[in-house]
């Protein structure tokens, strides 16, 4: 019941926003206008090309001489992913749990910690994780999806 209201809700507000907005011919693509601030995309910007090109040790390096700012969740929530993809559970956990200290409904952290508890055997706890994205995210969101296929798949094998 609860979705249904959002996803009425959330179509009201589109219609609502699209004619607010009216056609444009700004060249700019939606994920500039309405993606992270281009101050967050900034620090973290060689990182992520790191990441993607599975450098997850020298991102964890860089990640380590960024210092602390108001996205302090947000870097704590990617040392523990940078760590967990080198082989570190401990020091993954130990920043999942720091992450979430800081902004206990990050739903990055909730996904990656619940990807860490599968990794670990712990399925009541990534369940419990699942529980959590899905109460934050109203609508079904990309992290919510990935911790359900990942225990959906853990589940069937």
């Amino acid at each position: 019941m609860k979705k249904a209201f959002v996803i009425y809700l959330g179509a009201c507000l589109i219609g609502t926003f699209t004619f607010a907005a009216g056609s444009s011919n700004d060249s700019s693509s939606s994920s500039d206008r309405y993606g992270p601030s281009s101050a967050e995309t900034n620090r973290f910007s060689k990182i992520n090309a790191l990441i993607r090109l599975e450098k997850f040790a020298e991102a964890h390096a860089e990640l380590k001489n960024l210092s602390p700012q108001t996205d302090e969740a947000e870097r704590q929530n990617l040392l523990g992913f940078t760590a967990r993809k080198s082989g570190d559970l401990v020091a993954a956990a130990s920043y999942y749990n720091t992450a979430l200290t800081i902004d206990p409904k990050h739903i990055g952290a909730l996904e990656y910690q619940g990807e860490l508890f599968i990794q670990l055997g712990d399925i009541e706890k990534a369940q419990e994780n699942l529980a959590k994205l899905e109460k934050i995210c109203w609508l079904p969101c990309n992290e919510e999806y990935k911790l359900r296929s990942a225990l959906e798949k853990m589940l069937t094998n």
